[in-house]
């Protein structure tokens, strides 16, 4: 269950803008330590909040700025605003904790350069429903996302608008087309398999996520299977991957021609 003083925290956050760190505190968890000593308020008490992050997230908050830290101390005061008879805020101390168990998730830090935003808002949706334990809503997003690189690409490439009449595998066959991504592009054995694979879990995404996620009804029939945390995980994952290898695909042909 996430601590819900660092729940409030990070809405404050993403509220002023900064997702960023809203992001970096997903896991943390949180404890308000209250003094004996009186504050500038009417019996508000000098109190220290403590934050503790897993030892890799940790690593990441030390190297924040100045700047930054003053952020995260300043959506804490709207969290816990100055009033009489309440704890009054004058400290954050941040340290590790090695009990804190995180999921890892593929970063595919090569689609920071892509210009559509669409892309970075699914990759966000897509880590933010795992944390939420919203694996349908999970599946979901990654499909979008595969959708979206597409839609990118082929209308970067055509400079026509796609028409897309939602069948993700036509969308993905034209674009692999352009790409020269099919498998029968290459000699090579083992290259026509990893790009056979690719197109299985493209279909995979595709079917999983009209089947067993949230963008459709539910039936009787359908209630047999819940998407869990580990498919969940796999398909982000692969999700990610297999865009970001699009997105490097479609830079080198740019580079190419």
């Amino acid at each position: 269950m996430e601590d819900l003083d660092i729940k409030k925290l990070r809405k404050v956050l993403k509220y002023k803008g900064r997702d960023d760190l809203a992001e970096l505190l997903r896991h943390s968890v949180s404890f308000l330590e209250e003094s004996s000593t009186f504050g500038s308020r009417w019996y508000s008490r000098l109190s220290t909040f403590h934050i503790k992050s897993h030892p890799k997230i940790q690593e990441k908050i030390d190297s924040l700025s100045k700047e930054d830290k003053n952020e995260i101390f300043k959506a804490l005061l709207l969290v816990y605003p100055l009033l009489d008879n309440e704890p009054e805020i004058n400290e954050v101390i941040y340290y590790p904790d090695f009990d804190i168990e995180t999921i890892e998730l593929v970063e595919a830090k090569e689609l920071e350069r892509i210009s559509f935003e669409y892309i970075h808002e699914q990759i966000k949706k897509c880590n933010a429903r795992i944390a939420e334990k919203d694996f349908e809503g999970a599946v979901t997003n990654s499909r979008n996302l595969i959708e979206s690189i597409c839609m990118f690409i082929l209308e970067s490439k055509t400079k026509e608008k796609v028409e897309y009449d939602g069948n993700l595998i036509k969308l993905y066959k034209a674009v692999s087309g352009i790409l020269k991504m099919s498998p029968g592009d290459y000699e090579d054995e083992y290259l026509r398999q990893i790009l056979s694979g690719v197109f299985s879990i493209v279909n995979g995404v595709s079917g999983l996520r009209n089947i067993y996620s949230d963008s459709h009804g539910s039936a009787p029939s359908k209630t047999t299977y819940r998407i869990d945390e580990r498919h969940a995980i796999l398909t982000v994952n692969l999700a990610k991957t297999i865009t970001e290898y699009l997105f490097l695909s479609y830079e080198k042909s740019n580079t190419s021609m």
